[in-house]
């Protein structure tokens, strides 16, 4: 036997009985409603074969995440297309000619607006600049962060798949001890 404390089975059938409600709370939640520990919780879904019962939760959840890196994916694919769109207008603009407005009093109670068309100068080219290299540089990070995004991704498939098979370990020797159990009683 193992080193927890016994379970009333009354305590365990209303335990299987929460975890059979539709929607199934989580296991933290009834761990909280019958103040076990959420360990207790998984022993006793096994034990009812009810292991799986979180299983349509988790998937609901990673095509929610899916749909949201989705989402934001393609959203920083725009960001990053508009960012690219602006750095070729400003380089277009980058030697051509500026245009300064010029608010003029004709007469004490009227203004006029006029325009001073000059080519661009070294204050131009450095104030177009700045904005071109701030753009490329949020460009680059909106592409670095897809990087690491998609590398988060693989991450998570592989911390999937290594709970996977800590949890089919743990069924084989909870089946191995149960086994052990029944041949020594």
């Amino acid at each position: 036997m193992s080193g927890h404390p016994s379970l009333p089975q009354e305590t365990r059938e209303r335990i299987a009985d929460a975890i059979r409600r539709d929607p199934t709370p989580t296991q933290r939640a009834i761990a909280r409603e019958f103040g076990v520990s959420v360990s207790t919780v998984y022993r006793v879904a096994a034990d009812a074969d009810l292991a799986d019962a979180w299983e349509d939760r988790r998937e609901r959840t990673e095509a929610a995440t899916a749909a949201r890196a989705a989402d934001l994916a393609k959203r920083r694919t725009e960001l990053q297309s508009g960012l690219l769109d602006d750095i070729a207008e400003l380089r277009d603009r980058l030697f051509g000619d500026v245009v300064h407005l010029h608010v003029i009093k004709v007469d004490p109670t009227a203004e006029e607006v006029r325009e001073t068309v000059l080519p661009a100068g070294p204050s131009d080219w450095r104030a177009t600049m700045g904005a071109i290299t701030a753009a490329a540089q949020q460009t680059a990070n909106l592409a670095r962060l897809d990087a690491e995004t998609a590398g988060a991704g693989q991450a998570s498939g592989m911390l999937e798949q290594f709970e996977e098979s800590l949890r089919a370990a743990r069924l084989a020797r909870d089946a191995a001890a149960a086994t052990e159990q029944d041949d020594a009683g």
